[in-house]
């Protein structure tokens, strides 16, 4: 699903080149755990590369905790609104998977929040889950992403494919799956260059 077409807001204010507010919600993947710095997180280098559309200014509010699932994120969304986002991109379902939190409660939790989000008047982009030796481990990974693909579908929310683009990496050799995630879960500077230009890149791209 393109982002463009499906958030007509966020293709108005990079039409127009601003004002725009950017808040990446998540857990770890948008702290940024891993990283040597705050600004190799991939928020910050998403927000680098955006910065040159958006002239008249874009604000990024990074709104990542490390170890969170459905259950935490759900008790910040009124944090998320006081940001006062024109867009939320999401990181969410994969703390969900390996504490494990009930895929019910998950997606109970998950439509809970989107809807909150979609009736402040948020545009939302969903990103899912990554691909690493510690997710792997679980049978119900699929299902789980499977599940946080079609809530995004019945709330019109694209789906920025984390999963797949980071096993791609993996297939074209850019990086084995111990490589890309040394610790089994959490990427390094380059990982999250890479995934931080990508969703840029998305987001840039046309309807």
């Amino acid at each position: 699903m393109s982002a463009a077409r499906s958030l007509p807001r966020w293709a108005s204010k990079l039409g127009s080149g601003g004002p725009v507010r950017i808040t990446c919600f998540g857990s770890s993947t948008t702290e940024g755990y891993g990283a040597s710095a705050p600004e190799r997180s991939y928020p910050e280098v998403m927000r680098r590369r955006l910065e040159p559309f958006f002239p008249r200014g874009l604000v990024l509010n990074n709104r990542g905790i490390s170890g969170e699932s459905a259950l935490e994120m759900d008790g910040r969304i009124d944090d998320v609104i006081r940001t006062e986002p024109d867009l939320v991109i999401w990181q969410t379902g994969s703390n969900d998977v390996s504490r494990p939190v009930p895929l019910a409660l998950f997606e109970h939790l998950t439509r809970d929040g989107l809807q909150r989000l979609r009736d402040a008047g948020a545009e939302i982009a969903i990103m899912d889950q990554q691909y690493s030796t510690a997710l792997e481990a679980f049978d119900t990974l699929p299902e789980f992403i499977r599940s946080l693909h079609a809530l995004a579908e019945a709330f019109g929310a694209p789906v920025f494919p984390r999963y797949a683009l980071m096993r791609a990496w993996c297939d074209e050799g850019r990086f084995t799956i111990d490589t890309l995630s040394p610790d089994g879960t959490h990427m390094t500077d380059e990982g999250y260059r890479l995934l931080g230009e990508a969703v840029a890149d998305w987001l840039l791209t046309p309807a």
